[in-house]
């Protein structure tokens, strides 16, 4: 197969030649699908280079580190991996530990992630970590390696705001003697952020005057299993003095965004990313016939790992519901989103409304006998895995608090919550849990009460035969 690399002075241009040899279904172009824009030496003017990706690595390695300037140009409505810009003003958050603010974060993402779905089960050693610290500013770029990818770079940011929804709800409802003796801190609230998003903004400005009821609070955050105090740590202060922000960038979730390659720095600075010494991820070394090649195997899978387009075989899409988050959206926090619940997405409220009786069932099972019976622990429940024909075959609840009774150990466990998944086709229930030890155990599979399941009344009686 020819190799074509093309420059181009404007995006625009670059974008409308993608997009022709797409319509064409240029076979010579098949592997053209990188968008990359650089400042050329020395005026410093952006060019715009489309190439084939396995041309333009080994043209790259070659150019001497002073003149990498280079960009991914994150095109619209393409797969794209989950990532996060996380950066702040080292001079504005003195007392900030960078590399640890950044292991929490991830930990609170990944956590995040499993307990929305099984199919979003991931270690830290599945997060590429690029360093671009400089003097004055703490900076990471975070590139997850998932199996699925995100229908484009907008979704990813709805699904960022999803987890700083999940942060503000943490913050806003924990109580604890510590934090109910200290009084809200009356701060001004700033009238501008520098986020993209209004979804985020407004989360800032509900959670501004509660950042500082966390200093003597010692707790730890059932879900995340971190410390509140250092959760607060994700909202940080602006380097302008101006207000706060969220330690991950919430404007570059934008179309056709310019996200800086591996290796290359801003034009006129010395500061390049580099992989951070708190990465995990590891390239797969396969035995190669020479050792001569510039670049090696091991830098270029760590290249292609830190791309955000998606550049495997797609099975299926991580999938965000549009209605999930909108502009005008009210954030309310968790105690005010329902009277038996520590937090309740938009999903349990939709579920509650279709399906009351087995949302009250799943509340009474959560009852911990080594509690007083009023106190509810309720839990949060996760997206169906499958829906077909707008009925949710599988859900998930999680359960917090003080019940984590797990059917494996045939007790408590000490920190690590447990999660029953409902299969509303067969009627039944089965408990599972998120401790690492207990990761491939499944409980036993319970009928569900017949009170409990109206819905199957309404199914035909030959259903199963339909080849549903």
């Amino acid at each position: 197969m020819a190799h074509v690399t093309r420059t181009f002075w404007t995006q625009a241009e670059a974008l409308d030649y993608i997009v022709e040899k797409q319509k064409n279904n240029d076979t010579v172009t098949a592997k053209i699908n990188r968008d990359i824009y650089f400042e050329s030496q020395p005026e410093g003017k952006r060019r715009y280079q489309v190439a084939d990706i396995d041309v333009f690595i080994h043209e790259y390695y070659q150019l001497p580190a002073n003149q990498r300037h280079t960009y991914e140009i994150i095109i619209d409505k393409k797969p794209s991996k989950l990532y996060f810009d996380l950066e702040y003003d080292t001079a504005a958050n003195p007392k900030l530990d960078g590399p640890k603010l950044t292991t929490n974060f991830v930990q609170f993402v990944l956590n995040f992630m499993r307990k929305r779905s099984d199919d979003l089960d991931y270690s830290i050693k599945d997060v590429l970590v690029l360093d671009s610290t400089s003097a004055k500013k703490f900076s990471r770029h975070l590139i997850f390696q998932t199996k699925d990818p995100f229908l484009d770079n907008i979704a990813v940011g709805k699904f960022v705001n999803l987890i700083l929804e999940d942060v503000h709800g943490c913050l806003i409802n924990h109580q604890c003697p510590a934090v109910l003796n200290s009084p809200a801190s009356q701060v001004q609230r700033s009238q501008s952020h520098s986020d993209s998003s209004v979804f985020a903004r407004n989360l800032l400005t509900s959670l501004e005057p509660y950042l500082y009821r966390f200093e003597q609070c010692d707790c730890i955050d059932d879900y995340s299993q971190i410390k509140f105090k250092d959760i607060v740590e994700f909202i940080i202060n602006k380097g302008d003095g101006s207000g706060i922000a969220w330690f991950c960038d919430m404007g570059v979730y934008t179309k056709n965004r310019a996200f800086r390659l591996l290796h290359s720095s801003k034009f006129d600075k010395h500061e390049c990313f580099t992989v951070a010494p708190e990465n995990q991820w590891k390239p797969i070394l396969r035995p190669l016939h020479t050792c001569s090649a510039v670049p090696s195997e091991a830098e270029r899978q760590i290249f292609m790992a830190s791309l955000v387009y998606f550049n495997k075989p797609i099975r299926r899409f991580i999938h965000v519901d549009d209605e999930i988050l909108t502009a005008s959206k009210t954030v309310l926090p968790r105690n005010q989103r329902s009277a038996q619940s520590s937090y309740t997405t938009e999903d349990m409220k939709k579920i509650s409304l279709d399906y009351p009786e087995l949302v009250h069932f799943m509340t009474d099972v959560a009852c911990d006998k080594r509690t007083n019976k009023d106190d509810m622990c309720m839990s949060r429940l996760y997206k169906a895995k499958e829906i077909q024909n707008d009925f949710r075959w599988e859900i998930s609840f999680m359960y917090v608090g003080n019940y984590r009774y797990c059917e494996r150990i045939r007790r408590h466990h000490k920190q690590n919550n447990i999660y029953f998944v409902v299969d509303m086709r067969k009627g039944t229930y089965r408990q599972k849990c998120h401790d690492p030890d207990c990761k491939t155990f499944q409980g036993i599979e319970r009928k569900l009460p017949v009170n409990a399941t109206p819905w199957l009344m309404m199914l035909d009686e030959d259903w199963e035969n339909k080849g549903f």
